[in-house]
C-alpha cells in the first residue's frame, strides 16, 4: 500500500495568538498552558521602534548542546564566538543605519563578515554563504547591508545538527524499531497546501526517504510522519537512535520529529532536532530524550513541557530549507531506541 498524501495545515499568527484560548477549554488534566514564546523582535538590520539589535539568545543553536555528545564543544563554542561578533556589529551597524550613515552600516557589517569568515568559525555551508556575500559587488550600500544581514540572521538561526561521535564512552543497548512499535508505512506530508512544489517518498524496500524541496511560492520541505495507533510508552530508553547516510553529506541536514499526546492540545506543536552524518560513519546517531526541551508550533517556539517519552504518537523525518533545496536522499540504515547498561 503506497503511502497517502496529506495537506499540511499552516496556521495564521491569529491562530498562535489562539493557542492559549484553545488550551484553556482543553480537559482539566491539562494543566500546563502553551503561549507563543516572546522571542527579541527586531527589523532587518537592526531597526526597531525603539532603536533595537539583534539578540543573541534568540538562536537555537546552543539549546541542546549539553545534552548531548554528538555535538562538539569545540564547535559551539565557535560558533558563539561568531555570534557575539554579529551582536557587536549590529550594535555599531544599526544605529548608523538608523542615522542615515547606510555606508557606515554596511562597511561594519562587512568587516565583522571578514573576521568571522577567516576564523573558521563557521560549517562549510554557512560559510559559503557568507563568503559568497563578501565578494558580491552590490549596487549600492543599502543592498550589501541588507546582503550581509540576511547571512547574519541565517547565523544567528543555526543550530548545530546531532551527528555520530566517538565520544560516547557509555555502554548501550540498542533495540531496533519494530513494527508492532511504529507503522510499516509513513504519511508524506509536504508544502503543497501553500502551493509549494515539493515532493518526497518513502522506499519501503530499502528504507529511503528522498524527493525533491522546491522553494517556488515560499516552500521548502518535505516530511514522512509515522504516526503511532496506539500511545507508546518508551520511558525505560534514553533515547532514540539513528544510523543513516545521506545526499550531499557536507551540507545536507536532516529533522527528527517526536510528537506526544501534550502535542495534541496545539494543532502543528512537537518536537524536532536537526541531524546529519557529514563524513558518512557506521556509528550510530543518539538523541537523548532530554535533548527535545522545545515544544515549537510551525517553527515558533512554544513555553511548555519538555517531551513525555512515556506518551509518544508520531516520529517523522523532514527535508527543508535552508540546508536541502533540490534533490535529497536520506538512507535509514538502522533506528530504533537506546539505553545505557549502566
Amino acid at each position: 500500500m503506497k503511502p497517502s498524501t496529506i495537506s499540511f495545515i499552516f496556521l495564521n499568527l491569529a491562530s498562535i495568538i489562539s493557542t492559549a484560548a484553545f488550551l484553556s477549554s482543553s480537559p482539566k488534566n491539562i494543566n500546563n498552558q502553551f503561549i507563543a514564546k516572546k522571542k527579541t523582535a527586531h527589523h532587518p538590520l537592526g531597526m526597531s521602534p525603539a532603536g533595537g539589535s539583534i539578540d543573541s539568545s534568540s538562536g537555537n543553536s546552543s539549546s541542546n548542546s549539553s545534552s548531548s555528545g554528538s555535538k562538539s564543544t569545540s564547535n559551539i563554542i565557535q560558533m558563539e564566538g561568531a555570534k557575539k561578533l554579529i551582536s557587536n556589529a549590529i550594535a555599531i551597524g544599526a544605529p548608523a543605519y538608523n542615522a542615515g550613515n547606510i555606508k557606515e552600516c554596511a562597511r561594519v557589517y562587512k568587516d565583522a563578515a571578514i573576521d568571522i569568515s577567516s576564523s573558521l568559525m563557521l560549517p562549510s555551508a554557512l560559510k559559503i554563504g557568507l563568503d559568497k556575500a563578501i565578494q558580491t559587488e552590490y549596487g549600492d550600500d543599502n543592498e550589501e547591508a541588507w546582503g550581509f544581514r540576511k547571512q547574519f540572521d541565517g547565523i544567528m538561526e543555526y543550530q548545530f545538527p546531532f551527528m555520530p561521535t566517538n565520544e560516547n564512552t557509555e555502554p548501550l543497548t540498542l533495540e531496533k524499531f519494530t513494527d508492532r512499535m511504529i507503522p510499516s508505512q509513513p504519511v508524506i506530508v509536504n508544502d503543497n497546501v501553500m502551493g509549494g512544489m515539493s515532493e518526497g517518498q518513502w522506499e519501503a524496500a530499502t528504507h529511503t526517504f528522498k524527493g525533491n524541496t522546491s522553494l517556488a511560492n515560499n516552500g521548502g520541505f518535505s516530511s514522512l510522519r509515522w504516526r503511532m495507533s496506539n500511545i507508546q510508552n518508551w520511558s525505560y530508553a534514553k533515547g532514540i537512535y539513528l544510523k543513516v547516510k545521506h545526499s550531499n553529506p557536507e551540507q545536507h541536514t536532516f529533522r527528527l520529529i517526536l510528537k506526544d499526546t501534550t502535542c495534541e492540545q496545539v494543532r502543528g506543536a512537537n518536537f524536532k532536532n536537526i541531524f546529519s552524518n557529514p563524513t558518512q560513519s557506521d556509528k550510530p546517531i543518539l538523541f537523548p530524550f532530554d535533548s527535545f526541551d522545545q515544544i515549537e508550533q510551525m517553527g515558533r517556539p512554544l513555553k511548555g513541557p519538555l517531551f513525555n517519552r512515556g506518551a509518544v504518537i508520531e516520529l517523522g523525518l523532514m527535508a527543508i530549507k535552508p540546508s536541502v533545496v533540490g534533490e535529497f536522499e536520506l538512507k535509514i540504515v538502522e533506528w530504533g531506541l537506546y539505553t545505557s547498561t549502566l
